[in-house]
């Protein structure tokens, strides 16, 4: 194998690390009231959830909550 894929197995992650690279954790959550509706193609939209958290949309009926993701987290839960 490569590099690539021994650095895999050892971290969880591949190449990408930090605040940009990975993956948007956090569960879905049902959207409820959009605050600021994206203004161009690659702008997402600004709305709140039913958790009662506020984040990022790239769609319109679910969006992912990284507030109660990193919440789970921190009381120690696995996915």
């Amino acid at each position: 194998m490569g590099w690539i894929s021994d650095r895999h197995h050892q971290t969880g992650h591949s190449i990408r690390t930090g605040p940009k690279g990975g993956k948007h954790k956090g569960p879905l959550r049902k959207i409820v009231k959009v605050l600021r509706v994206g203004r161009g193609m690659f702008e997402t939209d600004h709305v709140l959830m039913e958790c009662g958290h506020e984040g990022r949309s790239y769609g319109g009926v679910r969006a992912r909550c990284r507030k109660c993701g990193e919440q789970f987290a921190e009381e120690g839960g696995r996915r």
